[in-house]
Protein backbone atom coordinates (compact mmCIF):
# COMPACT_ATOMS: atom_id res chain seq x y z
CA UNK A 1 0.00 0.00 0.00
CA UNK A 2 1.11 3.54 -0.73
CA UNK A 3 0.50 4.55 2.88
CA UNK A 4 3.20 2.13 4.05
CA UNK A 5 5.85 4.46 2.58
CA UNK A 6 5.00 7.10 5.19
CA UNK A 7 5.25 7.01 8.97
CA UNK A 8 2.09 9.15 8.93
CA UNK A 9 -0.08 10.66 6.24
CA UNK A 10 -2.87 13.12 5.57
CA UNK A 11 -5.79 11.51 3.79
CA UNK A 12 -7.32 14.36 1.76
CA UNK A 13 -10.78 14.23 0.23
CA UNK A 14 -10.67 16.32 -2.95
CA UNK A 15 -14.41 15.88 -3.51
CA UNK A 16 -14.97 17.72 -0.22
CA UNK A 17 -12.79 20.60 -1.46
CA UNK A 18 -14.74 20.76 -4.72
CA UNK A 19 -18.00 20.73 -2.74
CA UNK A 20 -16.82 23.53 -0.42
CA UNK A 21 -15.82 25.59 -3.47
CA UNK A 22 -19.22 25.20 -5.11
CA UNK A 23 -20.93 25.95 -1.80
CA UNK A 24 -19.41 29.41 -1.33
CA UNK A 25 -19.93 30.37 -4.99
CA UNK A 26 -23.59 29.38 -4.77
CA UNK A 27 -24.12 31.23 -1.47
CA UNK A 28 -22.38 34.45 -2.48
CA UNK A 29 -23.13 34.56 -6.20
CA UNK A 30 -19.64 35.98 -6.77
CA UNK A 31 -16.52 34.75 -8.58
CA UNK A 32 -14.09 32.98 -6.26
CA UNK A 33 -10.37 33.63 -5.90
CA UNK A 34 -9.13 30.52 -4.08
CA UNK A 35 -6.17 31.20 -1.80
CA UNK A 36 -3.74 28.27 -1.98
CA UNK A 37 -0.71 29.86 -0.35
CA UNK A 38 1.59 27.87 1.97
CA UNK A 39 1.03 24.71 -0.07
CA UNK A 40 -2.73 25.26 0.30
CA UNK A 41 -2.32 25.47 4.08
CA UNK A 42 -0.45 22.16 4.03
CA UNK A 43 -2.97 20.25 1.91
CA UNK A 44 -1.00 20.43 -1.36
CA UNK A 45 -1.32 23.46 -3.62
CA UNK A 46 -1.64 21.79 -7.02
CA UNK A 47 -4.13 19.12 -5.97
CA UNK A 48 -6.26 21.61 -4.03
CA UNK A 49 -6.15 24.18 -6.86
CA UNK A 50 -7.38 21.57 -9.33
CA UNK A 51 -10.16 20.52 -6.96
CA UNK A 52 -11.16 24.19 -6.61
CA UNK A 53 -11.12 24.55 -10.40
CA UNK A 54 -13.56 21.66 -10.67
CA UNK A 55 -15.77 23.50 -8.20
CA UNK A 56 -15.75 26.68 -10.29
CA UNK A 57 -12.91 28.80 -8.85
CA UNK A 58 -12.21 31.68 -11.25
CA UNK A 59 -8.70 32.54 -10.03
CA UNK A 60 -6.12 31.85 -7.35
CA UNK A 61 -3.94 33.70 -4.85
CA UNK A 62 -0.58 32.78 -3.32
CA UNK A 63 1.94 34.51 -1.10
CA UNK A 64 5.19 33.91 -2.98
CA UNK A 65 6.39 33.79 -6.57
CA UNK A 66 7.59 30.18 -6.20
CA UNK A 67 4.06 29.14 -5.23
CA UNK A 68 2.64 30.76 -8.37
CA UNK A 69 5.29 29.16 -10.58
CA UNK A 70 4.45 25.74 -9.13
CA UNK A 71 0.84 26.21 -10.26
CA UNK A 72 1.89 27.44 -13.70
CA UNK A 73 4.26 24.47 -14.14
CA UNK A 74 1.37 22.16 -13.24
CA UNK A 75 -0.63 23.60 -16.13
CA UNK A 76 -2.92 25.93 -14.18
CA UNK A 77 -3.41 28.92 -16.46
CA UNK A 78 -6.08 30.90 -14.60
CA UNK A 79 -5.22 34.26 -13.04
CA UNK A 80 -2.96 34.01 -9.97
CA UNK A 81 -2.50 36.93 -7.58
CA UNK A 82 0.88 37.02 -5.79
CA UNK A 83 0.65 38.88 -2.49
CA UNK A 84 4.40 39.54 -2.06
CA UNK A 85 7.11 39.90 -4.70
CA UNK A 86 10.63 40.64 -3.48
CA UNK A 87 12.83 42.18 -6.21
CA UNK A 88 13.16 43.16 -9.87
CA UNK A 89 13.85 39.59 -11.00
CA UNK A 90 10.67 38.33 -9.35
CA UNK A 91 8.67 41.16 -10.93
CA UNK A 92 10.09 40.24 -14.33
CA UNK A 93 9.10 36.59 -13.90
CA UNK A 94 5.65 37.61 -12.69
CA UNK A 95 5.14 39.74 -15.80
CA UNK A 96 6.34 36.95 -18.09
CA UNK A 97 3.98 34.46 -16.43
CA UNK A 98 1.03 36.92 -16.65
CA UNK A 99 0.55 36.84 -12.88
CA UNK A 100 -1.49 39.44 -11.00
CA UNK A 101 0.95 41.60 -9.09
CA UNK A 102 0.12 43.02 -5.66
CA UNK A 103 1.47 46.54 -5.24
CA UNK A 104 1.66 48.16 -1.80
CA UNK A 105 4.53 50.72 -2.16
CA UNK A 106 5.17 53.62 -4.51
CA UNK A 107 8.59 52.34 -5.60
CA UNK A 108 6.95 49.14 -6.82
CA UNK A 109 4.86 51.19 -9.25
CA UNK A 110 8.00 52.79 -10.68
CA UNK A 111 9.72 49.42 -11.05
CA UNK A 112 6.69 47.89 -12.74
CA UNK A 113 6.37 50.77 -15.17
CA UNK A 114 10.02 50.42 -16.18
CA UNK A 115 9.95 46.62 -16.52
CA UNK A 116 6.65 46.46 -18.38
CA UNK A 117 7.89 49.04 -20.89
CA UNK A 118 11.18 47.17 -21.36
CA UNK A 119 9.46 43.78 -21.78
CA UNK A 120 6.50 45.18 -23.70
CA UNK A 121 4.12 43.34 -21.36
CA UNK A 122 1.00 44.98 -19.96
CA UNK A 123 0.97 44.25 -16.22
CA UNK A 124 -1.99 43.03 -14.19
CA UNK A 125 -1.93 45.11 -11.01
CA UNK A 126 -4.02 44.90 -7.86
CA UNK A 127 -3.33 47.64 -5.33
CA UNK A 128 -3.25 46.68 -1.65
CA UNK A 129 -5.05 49.18 0.60
CA UNK A 130 -4.31 49.42 4.32
CA UNK A 131 -7.70 49.75 6.01
CA UNK A 132 -6.65 48.85 9.55
CA UNK A 133 -4.45 45.75 9.52
CA UNK A 134 -1.40 48.07 9.36
CA UNK A 135 0.63 45.36 7.70
CA UNK A 136 0.97 46.25 4.02
CA UNK A 137 -0.79 48.68 1.72
CA UNK A 138 -1.49 52.32 0.91
CA UNK A 139 -3.25 54.48 3.49
CA UNK A 140 -6.33 56.52 2.60
CA UNK A 141 -4.41 59.80 2.96
CA UNK A 142 -2.03 58.57 0.24
CA UNK A 143 -4.82 58.16 -2.32
CA UNK A 144 -4.34 61.53 -4.12
CA UNK A 145 -0.61 60.90 -4.53
CA UNK A 146 -1.23 57.28 -5.50
CA UNK A 147 -3.75 58.15 -8.19
CA UNK A 148 -1.45 60.87 -9.46
CA UNK A 149 1.51 58.49 -9.66
CA UNK A 150 -0.50 55.86 -11.52
CA UNK A 151 -1.60 58.48 -14.05
CA UNK A 152 1.95 59.79 -14.42
CA UNK A 153 3.29 56.26 -15.09
CA UNK A 154 0.28 55.35 -17.25
CA UNK A 155 -0.13 52.03 -15.47
CA UNK A 156 -3.29 49.96 -15.90
CA UNK A 157 -4.90 49.04 -12.57
CA UNK A 158 -7.11 45.96 -12.63
CA UNK A 159 -8.15 45.83 -8.99
CA UNK A 160 -7.76 46.97 -5.40
CA UNK A 161 -8.05 44.86 -2.28
CA UNK A 162 -7.68 44.83 1.48
CA UNK A 163 -7.91 42.38 4.36
CA UNK A 164 -9.93 42.27 7.57
CA UNK A 165 -7.93 42.16 10.79
CA UNK A 166 -10.45 40.63 13.17
CA UNK A 167 -13.68 39.59 11.46
CA UNK A 168 -12.98 35.89 11.97
CA UNK A 169 -12.55 36.35 15.74
CA UNK A 170 -15.15 39.00 16.61
CA UNK A 171 -18.04 39.71 14.28
CA UNK A 172 -19.06 42.74 16.37
CA UNK A 173 -15.65 44.42 16.50
CA UNK A 174 -16.18 48.07 15.41
CA UNK A 175 -12.97 47.79 13.37
CA UNK A 176 -14.80 45.54 10.90
CA UNK A 177 -17.18 48.36 9.97
CA UNK A 178 -14.35 50.91 9.93
CA UNK A 179 -12.30 48.77 7.58
CA UNK A 180 -15.28 48.22 5.30
CA UNK A 181 -15.98 51.96 5.14
CA UNK A 182 -12.34 52.80 4.45
CA UNK A 183 -12.26 50.32 1.60
CA UNK A 184 -15.45 51.78 0.12
CA UNK A 185 -13.82 55.24 0.31
CA UNK A 186 -10.81 53.95 -1.59
CA UNK A 187 -13.00 52.33 -4.26
CA UNK A 188 -15.04 55.50 -4.64
CA UNK A 189 -11.91 57.65 -4.94
CA UNK A 190 -10.57 55.52 -7.77
CA UNK A 191 -13.87 55.38 -9.59
CA UNK A 192 -14.32 59.12 -9.24
CA UNK A 193 -10.87 59.48 -10.79
CA UNK A 194 -12.02 57.49 -13.82
CA UNK A 195 -10.97 53.95 -12.89
CA UNK A 196 -14.44 52.57 -13.54
CA UNK A 197 -13.81 48.85 -14.09
CA UNK A 198 -11.81 48.09 -10.97
CA UNK A 199 -12.24 44.71 -9.28
CA UNK A 200 -12.64 45.25 -5.55
CA UNK A 201 -12.08 42.40 -3.10
CA UNK A 202 -11.82 42.27 0.67
CA UNK A 203 -13.65 39.12 1.73
CA UNK A 204 -11.87 36.34 3.59
CA UNK A 205 -13.49 33.02 4.57
CA UNK A 206 -15.29 34.48 7.59
CA UNK A 207 -16.60 37.54 5.74
CA UNK A 208 -17.80 35.36 2.86
CA UNK A 209 -20.25 33.64 5.19
CA UNK A 210 -21.22 36.40 7.60
CA UNK A 211 -20.77 39.78 5.87
CA UNK A 212 -22.50 39.95 2.49
CA UNK A 213 -21.89 43.70 2.30
CA UNK A 214 -18.17 42.87 2.01
CA UNK A 215 -18.45 40.66 -1.06
CA UNK A 216 -17.80 43.45 -3.58
CA UNK A 217 -16.68 42.00 -6.95
CA UNK A 218 -15.14 38.69 -5.95
CA UNK A 219 -14.66 36.41 -2.93
CA UNK A 220 -11.08 35.74 -1.80
CA UNK A 221 -10.84 32.84 0.60
CA UNK A 222 -8.75 29.82 1.51
CA UNK A 223 -9.06 27.84 4.73
CA UNK A 224 -12.77 27.07 4.59
CA UNK A 225 -12.28 25.54 1.13
CA UNK A 226 -10.30 22.76 2.82
CA UNK A 227 -12.97 22.32 5.48
CA UNK A 228 -11.75 24.54 8.32
CA UNK A 229 -14.27 26.55 10.34
CA UNK A 230 -13.66 30.22 9.40
CA UNK A 231 -15.22 31.48 12.65
CA UNK A 232 -13.48 31.52 16.02
CA UNK A 233 -16.71 32.48 17.77
CA UNK A 234 -19.27 30.01 16.42
CA UNK A 235 -20.08 26.81 14.66
CA UNK A 236 -18.85 26.00 11.17
CA UNK A 237 -21.24 27.25 8.46
CA UNK A 238 -23.72 24.60 7.45
CA UNK A 239 -22.59 22.51 4.51
CA UNK A 240 -18.81 22.87 4.78
CA UNK A 241 -17.26 19.40 4.64
CA UNK A 242 -14.11 18.25 6.42
CA UNK A 243 -11.43 17.37 3.88
CA UNK A 244 -8.63 15.76 5.89
CA UNK A 245 -7.70 13.00 8.35
CA UNK A 246 -4.13 12.73 9.70
CA UNK A 247 -3.31 9.09 10.42
CA UNK A 248 -0.44 7.00 11.70
CA UNK A 249 -0.11 3.62 13.45
CA UNK A 250 1.34 2.06 16.58
CA UNK A 251 4.94 0.89 16.23
CA UNK A 252 5.52 -0.23 19.83
CA UNK A 253 3.48 -1.30 22.86
CA UNK A 254 5.12 -2.05 26.18
CA UNK A 255 4.25 -2.35 29.85
CA UNK A 256 6.20 0.25 31.81
CA UNK A 257 6.48 -0.58 35.55
CA UNK A 258 5.27 1.74 38.28
CA UNK A 259 7.91 4.22 39.41
CA UNK A 260 9.59 4.44 36.01
CA UNK A 261 9.30 7.14 33.36
CA UNK A 262 9.88 7.39 29.61
CA UNK A 263 11.29 9.70 27.00
CA UNK A 264 13.46 12.79 27.30
CA UNK A 265 13.62 14.50 30.71
CA UNK A 266 11.73 11.57 32.29
CA UNK A 267 9.08 14.11 33.19
CA UNK A 268 6.23 11.68 33.96
CA UNK A 269 6.78 9.14 36.77
CA UNK A 270 4.22 6.37 36.61
CA UNK A 271 2.19 5.60 39.73
CA UNK A 272 1.23 2.14 38.49
CA UNK A 273 2.10 -0.31 35.73
CA UNK A 274 1.04 1.31 32.47
CA UNK A 275 0.67 0.27 28.85
CA UNK A 276 2.56 2.79 26.75
CA UNK A 277 2.37 2.91 22.95
CA UNK A 278 4.72 4.70 20.58
CA UNK A 279 3.60 6.39 17.36
CA UNK A 280 6.04 7.56 14.65
CA UNK A 281 4.97 11.20 14.76
CA UNK A 282 6.82 14.01 16.51
CA UNK A 283 7.47 17.71 16.46
CA UNK A 284 9.47 17.38 13.22
CA UNK A 285 6.22 16.24 11.61
CA UNK A 286 4.34 19.28 12.93
CA UNK A 287 2.86 17.65 16.06
CA UNK A 288 3.39 20.42 18.60
CA UNK A 289 5.30 19.72 21.80
CA UNK A 290 2.61 20.80 24.26
CA UNK A 291 0.75 19.11 27.08
CA UNK A 292 -2.74 17.75 26.63
CA UNK A 293 -2.47 16.21 23.16
CA UNK A 294 -4.68 13.23 22.41
CA UNK A 295 -5.07 10.69 19.61
CA UNK A 296 -7.84 8.29 18.63
CA UNK A 297 -7.57 4.51 18.60
CA UNK A 298 -10.69 2.57 17.69
CA UNK A 299 -12.71 5.72 18.26
CA UNK A 300 -11.45 6.22 21.82
CA UNK A 301 -9.34 9.12 23.05
CA UNK A 302 -5.87 8.17 24.27
CA UNK A 303 -3.58 10.66 26.04
CA UNK A 304 -0.22 11.67 24.61
CA UNK A 305 2.19 11.85 27.56
CA UNK A 306 5.80 12.77 28.25
CA UNK A 307 8.02 14.87 26.03
CA UNK A 308 7.19 14.63 22.34
CA UNK A 309 10.36 13.74 20.44
CA UNK A 310 11.35 14.87 16.95
CA UNK A 311 10.16 11.60 15.43
CA UNK A 312 7.93 9.80 17.94
CA UNK A 313 5.37 10.39 20.69
CA UNK A 314 4.21 8.32 23.66
CA UNK A 315 0.58 7.37 24.21
CA UNK A 316 -0.95 5.87 27.37
CA UNK A 317 -3.16 3.01 26.16
CA UNK A 318 -6.37 1.77 27.73
CA UNK A 319 -5.69 -1.74 26.40
CA UNK A 320 -3.00 -3.73 24.58
CA UNK A 321 -3.61 -2.79 20.96
CA UNK A 322 -1.67 -4.67 18.29
CA UNK A 323 1.27 -3.25 16.40
CA UNK A 324 0.12 -1.42 13.24
CA UNK A 325 -3.18 -0.41 14.85
CA UNK A 326 -4.50 2.75 13.15
CA UNK A 327 -4.09 5.98 15.12
CA UNK A 328 -5.79 9.27 14.19
CA UNK A 329 -4.22 12.61 15.12
CA UNK A 330 -6.70 14.88 13.28
CA UNK A 331 -10.11 13.81 12.03
CA UNK A 332 -12.80 11.31 12.84
CA UNK A 333 -12.66 7.68 13.85
CA UNK A 334 -15.81 5.85 14.80
CA UNK A 335 -18.14 8.33 16.47
CA UNK A 336 -15.38 10.57 17.83
CA UNK A 337 -13.37 13.34 16.19
CA UNK A 338 -10.28 15.37 16.99
CA UNK A 339 -10.77 18.48 14.87
CA UNK A 340 -8.33 21.05 13.56
CA UNK A 341 -10.28 23.61 15.56
CA UNK A 342 -9.81 21.72 18.83
CA UNK A 343 -6.12 21.20 18.17
CA UNK A 344 -5.59 24.90 17.38
CA UNK A 345 -7.18 25.82 20.72
CA UNK A 346 -4.97 23.31 22.53
CA UNK A 347 -1.85 24.57 20.79
CA UNK A 348 -2.83 28.24 21.30
CA UNK A 349 -2.45 29.03 17.62
CA UNK A 350 -4.46 29.51 14.45
CA UNK A 351 -6.12 26.72 12.54
CA UNK A 352 -4.10 27.52 9.44
CA UNK A 353 -0.92 27.17 11.51
CA UNK A 354 -1.93 23.64 12.53
CA UNK A 355 -2.22 22.35 8.97
CA UNK A 356 0.46 24.55 7.38
CA UNK A 357 2.91 23.25 9.97
CA UNK A 358 2.44 19.58 9.06
CA UNK A 359 5.81 18.85 7.49
CA UNK A 360 6.63 17.53 4.02
CA UNK A 361 7.64 14.12 5.35
CA UNK A 362 4.01 13.49 6.27
CA UNK A 363 2.46 11.91 3.19
CA UNK A 364 -0.45 13.46 1.32
CA UNK A 365 -2.83 10.80 0.03
CA UNK A 366 -5.59 12.14 -2.23
CA UNK A 367 -9.06 10.65 -2.58
CA UNK A 368 -11.44 11.72 -5.33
Amino acid sequence: MMTKTYSSYMEIDLNAVTHNTRLVIERTGKPLMAVVKANAYGFGAVAIARACERGGAASFAVARLAEALELREAGIDKDILVFTLMDADEYRQALEQTLIISVFRFDQLVLLASLSQKLQIVPKIHLKMNTGMNRLGFNLDELPALIGKIRELQLPIEGIFSHYANIDEDLDDPLNREQHERFVQALCAFRKAGFNNLIGHMTNSAAAYNSPESHFDLIRMGSSLVGVNPFYYGEKPEGIQNAMVWKTRLISVRQVPAGEAFGYSQSVKLEHDTLVGVIPVGYADGFHRVEGNEVLIRGKRQKVVGSICADVSFVVLDEAYPIDEEVVLIGGQGNTALTIELLADKWHTTRADVTSGISSRVGRIYKS
